[in-house]
């Protein structure tokens, strides 16, 4: 290699490689809003890979031990990551198993790009990366099939482009394309090297440049490459491409447009908006509309709440009358109000707002309902609300304060997937439900206690800012919790989300429904809805009453609740507020304004800094305990690598201190850990005569691929084996007593062993050095006179 330091080589090859799978994995940076959450944990686990694979295939270790000891330190890594702990058992395990099926529920629900605030698909991407990296490792650097690897990096950069509108991205083609050019390059440079010695001077050869990787750039084939490239930026522009939607991942592209697609998107992001975007436009004889819902979400998986599967007949269509609100008894009264709406193109749903209950419902286009929630749904794809006209005759039952038409739940009256209750649920959940709901003596009752602990005598708190991530699982704990820090804090969805899986405990069906909470006067009978009216409210079924609306947040963001629910009912004692009455925040306005807040805030704010710190002060700490478990994995690593060469070393010592006998079975050794033959039961002339054939030429610096062997290559080597031959001969054969020649018999071993280790490959020279095989195959030793004599 023209001197170049082999292990440099290899370590520059494996990065390459590294390198490239993760500049293919930056493609699917379109999945997440925050693509660090797996690209920084992957860059880490690549740079590991590669090293270590560099590292063992330089000591020449076997394909199969090199992919398993790589294996196991992804493995380790991404078990650190995920579950806390480099080894992916017991709790951790567990962490691991939760995080990936709230990833894989993630990723079924939400629309790219998703929120950093909802359970994460990180956990799954991290798994998919690191199974990515280890593959292109294993076919471009250990197996060295480099075109091969090609399709792994082409099986990466593919999946992001039917799933996401942008794309993969630009940088991250343009870095896998130069990253697979340059190992092309170095994989056919390699095989060229070792087709033996090169012909003819070095000057002016391409070939032996002193850095490897800018030859891409000059030869024919980089050419070749970098036109390619070139060519896949700049044409598809003129070219028409299919706009995909598979699996439910449909495209986000980070502008001004609210989209849903998917009911179940996450209403934090655009509640969070700096901007206050308006979307539908109203005009009713209804003094007072409120409530415009989108659809309602049945299933609940234990992280995340999701419409589940929903059947549309083909006569369910929006053109006219719908069948009489399930449960709602016709002695109920009621009144019909008319709305007709107005979709602006900043609106994008393939879900239809409607009022709930409703009688009439008229939209241009393939607007179907299902009729076990009433939701509008778009069946061709290519239909949504944007610019949108449609009409609708609301219902607003008249239910009063006596409860009468509250009936507890007939068996079979709905579906059972409204009971559901996932397992996994922290035990807070239940425990909380019990403490509050559990005396009640009818389901309503529950209800309206479960509706007065969030709103009232619970201590809860209305705020975006300060709310905990997600809408289950983890994000209970924190919420229900008084004694944890920032609980009883929380946003619509959250609050909606606890009062319907408490009501279920209770054995009420319950949903979550999503939608707009309260319009904007214009005036002359016109309303307006805009993005921060977005809101989220449970629903419960009830005979007599049907599917009835609650309101568990508090006055913060819901000023009122309706009437029927605001009923006095004997309660428990109310737990106690963790930090204080409920504040108020400004409706229709989350984002809060420094402006308008008065100096009372201030020690509020220096808390919330306070446990800012702290938090920040923790992740220092579990940095510190990764980075202390990374260092001693390193270290064993360490050990386990030098512990065959210094037990190998301890061994040569003691036969170079020893009689012939010993200095012969260390010259055997050496040619076992060189993988030579070397011939057993034979007299000491024949293994002479078999060995000089493998010596070779130590001043040759340049070492070839397969270097010159023989007597000729190193006469001082042949020199010194036949003085080592010929003093085993007399110590095996001579009279008791002879003297026996042993001056310098050590350096003539040494200088034997250098000469066969100068006749072998660099790779079976490395091997030799760092996983000798004599440790566990020893040379089998004959002493026997007579049988030497006979062989002679």
């Amino acid at each position: 290699m023209n001197g170049r330091p082999a292990f440099g080589y290899a370590l520059l090859v494996s990065l390459v490689a590294a390198g490239t799978s993760w500049a293919a994995l930056m493609a699917w940076r379109g999945f997440l809003v925050d693509s660090s959450d797996y690209l920084a944990p992957l860059l880490v686990i690549a740079v590991v890979v590669a090293a270590s694979g560099a590292l063992l295939r330089w000591l020449g270790s076997p394909a199969l031990l090199t992919i398993a000891v790589q294996t196991l330190l992804a493995v380790a890594m991404v078990s650190g990551e995920l579950g806390g702990s480099p080894l992916p058992v017991g709790e951790a395990g567990n962490q691991i198993w939760r995080s990936l099926e709230q990833a894989m529920t993630s990723a079924r629900t939400y629309a790219a790009p998703i929120q950093s605030d909802v359970p994460p698909v990180a956990p799954l991407m991290l798994v998919g990366g690191a199974f990515f990296v280890l593959l292109v490792d294993l076919l471009a650097c250990t197996l060295r099939r480099v075109p091969i690897a090609g399709l792994a990096l082409l099986a990466i950069y593919s999946v992001p482009a039917g799933l996401t509108q942008s794309g993969p991205g630009l940088i991250a083609f343009v870095m896998a394309a130069a990253g697979f050019l340059a190992l092309l390059h170095l994989d056919s440079r390699d095989l060229l090297l070792k087709w033996g010695r090169l012909l003819g001077p070095d000057e002016g050869n391409p070939w032996l440049d002193a850095n490897p990787v800018a030859d891409a750039v000059r030869v024919g084939a980089g050419r070749i490459g970098v036109t390619a490239t070139v060519l896949a930026v700049f044409l598809p522009p003129f070219v028409p491409v299919l706009d995909l939607d598979v699996f439910g991942i449909g495209p986000g592209d980070g502008d001004e447009d609210i989209e849903i697609h998917n009911p179940s998107t996450d209403l934090r992001r655009d509640l969070e908006r700096e901007e206050d975007i308006p979307l539908i436009r109203l005009r009713t004889d209804d003094p007072s509309p409120e409530y415009l819902r989108v659809a309602a979400l049945a299933r609940f998986t234990g992280a995340l709440w999701s419409s589940g599967n929903r059947g549309v007949g083909d006569d369910n269509t929006a053109t006219g009358d719908l069948p009489a609100p399930l449960g709602l008894s016709p002695d109920v009264p009621r009144r019909e109000y008319q709305y007709e709406f107005e979709a602006n193109d900043s609106f994008n749903s393939s879900w239809l707002p409607t009022q709930f209950p409703d009688s009439n419902v008229e939209a241009a286009g393939d607007w179907r309902f299902d009729e076990d929630t009433m939701d509008f749904l778009a069946v061709p794809k290519e239909l949504d609300t944007r610019d949108l006209a449609w009409s609708v005759t609301g219902i607003e039952p008249e239910y009063g304060t006596t409860g009468e038409f509250f009936q507890d739940a007939a068996i079979n009256a709905v579906d059972e997937e409204f009971l559901e209750i996932p397992s996994g649920l922290p035990p807070i959940v239940r425990r909380e439900s019990d403490h509050v709901a559990g005396d009640a003596r009818t389901d309503y009752e529950a209800a309206l206690l479960l509706q007065d602990y969030f709103r009232e005598s619970g201590g809860f708190r209305y705020s975006l800012k300060k709310a905990p991530p997600g809408v289950g699982g983890d994000a209970f704990e924190t919420f229900l919790d008084a004694d944890e820090e920032g609980g009883r804090i929380g946003y619509c969805e959250q609050f909606a989300s606890a009062m319907a899986v408490m009501a279920r405990m209770q054995g009420i069906p319950a949903r979550v429904a999503v939608g707009f909470l309260r319009p904007e006067s214009l005036g002359n009978g016109e309303w307006e809805y805009s993005s921060w009216d977005l809101h989220a409210w449970p629903e419960l079924y009830f005979e007599g009453s049907g599917w009835v609306r609650f309101e568990p947040t508090p006055q913060g963001r819901a000023a009122t609740a309706p009437d029927y629910t605001t009923v006095p009912v004997n309660a428990p004692e109310p737990t106690a507020p963790t930090s204080g009455p409920t504040v108020s925040e400004e409706t229709r306005d989350p984002v809060e304004d420094p402006s308008q807040q008065s100096e009372s805030a201030a020690p509020e704010q220096e808390t919330d800094a306070a446990a800012d710190g702290a938090d920040e002060g923790t992740d220092w700490v579990v940095v510190l305990l990764r980075a202390g478990v990374a260092l001693l994995v390193v270290a064993l690593l360490v050990v386990l690598a030098y512990l065959p060469r210094l037990l190998r070393r301890r061994a040569r010592d003691r036969r170079l201190a020893g009689t012939p006998e010993d200095l012969w079975d260390e010259l055997a050794a050496t040619a076992i850990d060189l993988g030579l033959a070397w011939p057993s039961g034979r007299s000491p002339q024949e293994v002479g005569r078999a060995i000089v054939d493998h010596l070779g030429d130590r001043s040759d610096v340049n070492r070839p691929e397969r270097p010159r062997t023989g007597a000729d290559a190193d006469p001082e080597a042949a020199a010194a084996l036949e003085r080592l031959v010929a003093a085993l001969e007399v110590a095996r054969y001579a009279r008791p007593g002879s003297p026996v020649p042993s001056a310098n018999l050590a350096d003539d071993v040494e200088l034997c062993a250098a000469s066969l280790e100068a006749g072998v490959t660099r790779r079976a020279a490395r091997r030799a050095r760092w996983l000798p095989a004599s440790l566990w195959q020893r040379p089998a030793r004959n002493t026997s006179k007579s049988d030497d004599l006979v062989n002679a």
